[in-house]
């Protein structure tokens, strides 16, 4: 596969303190436009309403702002595991409290767009540039730290995205399944690190909370019996496993994690980024291949 955005693994020899495997946790804190909601919301999947507002999906969708979030959070800062919140601009706007309590914990705040249905492939450039900007100036001016990091919705980034996070300073991209660990792509404006999108969500199972569970501690014991270094990217969306039964199954997961002990380094998307970027075989041209 050749393209744009294709870069290449970086040889390095291990985690921090020689650990198996990096463990992300990431969680997503998404809103869509005024008056949309996700397709597949239970309601909407069940039972469209063709030409109808549908009131009750843009309810559930925003679950996560009022209390998903929140319960994830006390779920981390309990345990305190620093992760990695990728939010919707629009969320700043309307939760800004939630958006700095985040911040405040120690968690990283990555740009999400401004809304779920906007999306990069979908855009031309200088919709997709107003759009980055207005995400990062958003989460910045509550932070005081814009973010570094950017995941797309639906992963669906376009050829220009890669130059566009470079040039404006970011330093990881998360919209790439095509490795299993993390690679330096070089850019005209500097190294962007591509860090791999999830396998397995709450968004994507078919089982419910108890697959969701049973899927990531299986993964876990997986890539812990494999050759090292290894990447774990455990992700959970606010609006769906940030409900009372999702979530304690998400908990269940960070105690497998954390049964792992020294085996594994639970880290957010930029401490892998600058993991990577440190290496010598990271030099922003890619690297050298790994076999």
């Amino acid at each position: 596969m050749t393209g744009p955005w294709h870069g290449t693994a970086p040889a390095w020899s291990g985690w921090p303190g020689d650990r198996k495997l990096a463990v992300m946790i990431t969680v997503m804190v998404e809103l869509w436009s005024p008056g949309g909601w996700p397709p597949y919301a239970p309601m909407a999947a069940a039972w469209p309403l063709p030409g109808a507002p549908d009131h009750h999906s843009i309810s559930w969708s925003r679950y996560g702002i009022d209390d998903g979030a929140w319960r994830l959070a006390r779920i981390l800062n309990s345990r305190c595991i620093p992760a990695t919140f990728g939010v919707s601009g629009l969320v700043g706007e309307e939760r800004p409290d939630l958006v700095r309590a985040l911040h405040r914990d120690g968690h990283e705040i990555a740009a999400h767009s401004w809304t779920q249905d906007v999306v990069p492939a979908l855009l031309d450039a200088e919709a997709e540039e107003a759009n980055l900007t207005r995400c990062l100036d958003g989460i910045g001016s509550l932070t005081g730290h814009r973010p570094v990091g950017w995941m797309s919705p639906r992963a669906g980034f376009s050829d220009r995205t890669a130059d566009l996070l470079a040039r404006h300073a970011m330093t990881w991209w998360g919209d790439h399944n095509d490795r299993d660990l993390p690679s330096v792509l070089a850019t005209d404006h500097g190294p962007l690190v591509r860090i791999m999108h999830s396998d397995v969500t709450d968004v994507r199972s078919t089982g419910g909370p108890a697959a969701y569970h049973r899927d990531h501690r299986d993964l876990l014991a997986v890539l812990l019996a494999e050759p090292g270094p290894g990447v774990l990217n455990v992700t959970v969306h606010a609006h769906v496993g940030g409900r009372p039964l999702p979530a304690a199954m998400f908990d269940r997961v960070l105690t497998e994690i954390q049964k792992a002990g020294d085996s594994v380094w639970i880290a957010t998307h930029q401490q892998v980024a600058e993991h990577v970027l440190a290496d010598p075989a990271a030099d922003g041209n890619g690297g050298s291949a790994r076999s």
